[in-house]
Order: structure tokens, then C-alpha cells, then sequence
């Protein structure tokens, strides 16, 4: 019964959820959204979280902070439910939650699970700007 009202209250919160995150740099993830993107060239970083993973509670204000700096502010964070869209997660690639996923253009230049230290965090960033030239 947890578990199914659990899913329920993520779906409605999924649902609900503006296109922009409150207070929040990231963006709800959607395959369209991220085609969008892609079609753009732009950098992008999807972020798979589930609201109970304590690992995606640790690096989610790491990646905010990050993605508010202006050595960043090139790149579109995503955030992918890990409990609502996990056939999303999966066509992705991402084995789990707090998987990070990087893209420049099409190009997939790099993936991380489960990392919390802030500085490689900054360097996993900081290949979008050296895949796009920067």
C-alpha cells in the first residue's frame, strides 16, 4: 500500500510540475526536451534521481550550485525521476539512480554514478566545455 500511494504521489508531483524546477536550475526531463536540446548542439546534463536515494540528496546541491556558476550556465540540467521514468532511465543507459548523464550535441561524453565530491563533479562538468571547443 506505501509503495502505491509512494508512486502515486511521484507521478502527481511529476504531473505538476512546471517545465523549471523551483528554485532550481534543472528542468523536468522529457525525451523532447532533450531532442530539443541535442538538435541544438547545447550541453546537457541529465540527472536520474529518486527523492529517496540518499547519494541523489547529497549530490543534487552540489550539481545546483554547479549549474548556477557562470563556468557552467551553458549547460541545460535535465532531472530524470528515477521511480516515475525508469523506461527513460534505462533507454539512457543509467543502471541506477544518481547517474549523471553528459551530452554535447548527440555526443554522450561521459557518464557518473553516484558521485558526491564537489570538484569531480566540477571536472565531470567541465568536459562539456572541452567537447564543445571551450
Amino acid at each position: 500500500m506505501f509503495r502505491k500511494n509512494l508512486a502515486l504521489l511521484l507521478l502527481l508531483a511529476v504531473v505538476a510540475s512546471p517545465p523549471a524546477l523551483a528554485d532550481s536550475p534543472f528542468e523536468t526531463f522529457t525525451e523532447a526536451r532533450l531532442a530539443e536540446l541535442q538538435a541544438d548542439g547545447k550541453p546537457v546534463l541529465v540527472e536520474v534521481y529518486a527523492d529517496w536515494c540518499s547519494t541523489c540528496r547529497r549530490q543534487s546541491p552540489i550539481l545546483t550550485e554547479l549549474l548556477e556558476d557562470d563556468q557552467f550556465s551553458g549547460i541545460t540540467g535535465l532531472k530524470l525521476d528515477w521511480d516515475a521514468q525508469r523506461s527513460q532511465a534505462q533507454d539512457l543507459g543509467a543502471p541506477r539512480q544518481s547517474t549523471l548523464i553528459l551530452f554535447v550535441g548527440n555526443q554522450r561524453i561521459g557518464t557518473s554514478i553516484a558521485e558526491t565530491h564537489p570538484e569531480r563533479l566540477r571536472d565531470f562538468l567541465a568536459q562539456a566545455d572541452t567537447a564543445a571547443g571551450g
